[in-house]
């Protein structure tokens, strides 16, 4: 019996070993080029990739030459990303106005608090006014924080733009006072009806990437009086985060809005009188953020907002439509792209190859605790791996299970189980037909 239970388990074991991650779903493979030596190493992810897989990359997987998976983590690069922003509304104290001139309003957080940001909601629509931010630990001696911000509102065919939030360097101050002038051609009365503060905490260093622009071109909707600006950056999901306008107009503030799209057309099934067959159709565009772009003068000061920044446009194609209204449309030369440079860190063992799978719409994104053993490391002092050309899962050089390339040994395992199992068999039988003794 002892015989019998040790045959089965080295069958078990010889039929098992080296199990290997089940590829059904991914289509795409790329070897991994890697540095000499063991250790954790970076993949920087190129376009092409994105173009391949999922937006968010949840379908990439790293197998080695045994077909076991290999932990990583994303490194998405800093590229104007935050680990958090908490808003933090403050008390709003001694709100006064001077008919025609300014508004002004002390804000209290109560204690010492951090914040490079403030959001804040004044009454009224389409206006643009100017602030100024002051900052004070006692309530009572003030030093100015910022100066040369703007607020705008833009309520124009229907659409609303916004400009309701305020960056300025990071300080603690308990009170900030700011105040809010009415411009030369707007002198009606408002007030702050909300204040809140937050701080944007970076997640670690890094540079964007800016991304060629395969394609531009302008159009403009006489009726509706709406410009609109169509990139076309040649590959899909790329993770865009902002977007810089050329724009020689002197002065002027438009309202915008970011749309974005991974296809031009799409192909749907409809039912007819006979069966079924397909249409053809332009793809919906999807609304990515809404803003204001302007150039103003104050004074002998020119103050501009020219850049869409902090939004998650990962589109191939992405169109800019600005709103002129009443005033002629603004003429956009140019478009510059920037996207985040991500990069994906594993441990690599020597002697070892790996392989990059990827391209299954359907894969869940993987829980690995790599993520907490690299969490502050520098990805860009890693050895860096190179990716090889892409090629289909399907007609990959197949590994052989352990079975299959000890096939001989494997059939005496089982022959020998077999034989076992006989051999207890026809001694039980024989057990059972045996007269007992008296």
């Amino acid at each position: 019996m002892r015989v019998f239970t040790a045959l089965m388990i080295l069958l078990v074991t010889c039929a098992s070993a080296d199990a290997a991650f089940d590829r059904t779903g991914w289509t795409w493979q790329r070897s991994l080029e890697l540095p000499a030596g063991s250790g954790a190493v970076r993949l920087p992810i190129p376009p092409e990739v994105f173009d391949e897989a999922q937006p968010t990359l949840n379908d990439l997987r790293i197998v080695d030459d045994k077909g076991v998976l290999v932990p990583y983590v994303i490194q998405w690069g800093r590229a104007h990303e935050v680990r958090q922003v908490e808003w933090r509304p403050a008390r709003l104290l001694n709100q006064a106005y001077a008919p025609g001139r300014y508004g002004r309003v002390v804000a209290d957080f109560g204690e010492p608090a951090e914040k490079d940001q403030i959001r804040v909601n004044l009454s009224g629509s389409n206006y643009r006014r100017r602030a100024l931010l002051e900052g004070s630990d006692n309530g009572k001696n003030w030093e100015v924080v910022a100066e040369g911000l703007w607020l705008i509102d833009v309520s124009l065919q229907g659409q609303n733009f916004r400009m309701d939030t305020l960056q300025f360097p990071p300080n603690k101050f308990r009170y900030l006072r700011l105040t809010v002038f009415n411009i030369f051609d707007d002198f009606r009365h408002f007030a702050v009806q909300s204040f809140e503060g937050a701080i944007q905490r970076p997640d670690r260093e890094g540079e964007l990437v800016q991304v060629p622009v395969k394609g531009m071109t302008t159009s403009l909707d006489e009726k509706s009086n709406q410009s609109s600006i169509d990139l076309d950056l040649g590959i899909r999901n790329l993770p865009v985060v902002t977007l810089r306008c050329t724009i020689r107009a002197p002065y002027f503030h438009r309202g915008y809005e970011l749309l974005g799209s991974n296809a031009a057309r799409e192909k749907l099934p409809r039912q007819t009188a006979t069966g079924w067959d397909t249409v053809e159709r332009d793809v919906p565009w999807t609304s990515v953020s809404r803003g204001v772009l302007y150039r103003m003068k104050f004074q002998t000061r020119t103050e501009e907002s020219l850049d869409v920044e902090g939004v998650s446009a990962p589109y191939r194609y992405l169109k800019l439509r600005m709103v002129s209204a009443d005033n002629p449309p603004v003429e956009v030369e140019g478009v510059t792209v920037w996207r985040r440079d991500p990069s994906l860190v594993f441990e690599a063992a020597s002697g070892r190859t790996y392989t990059l799978l990827g391209g299954n719409p359907e894969a869940p994104a993987p829980s690995y605790d790599l993520a907490k053993a690299v969490e502050g490391v520098n990805e860009l002092q890693m050895p860096t791996v190179r990716l090889g050309p892409s090629r289909p899962v399907g007609v990959k050089k197949n590994i052989l299970p352990w079975s299959g390339r000890h096939s001989a040994l494997t059939w005496t395992v089982l022959v020998s189980a077999v034989g076992g199992i006989l051999v207890l068999m026809v001694r039980n039988m024989k057990n059972l037909r045996a007269p007992r003794q008296k």
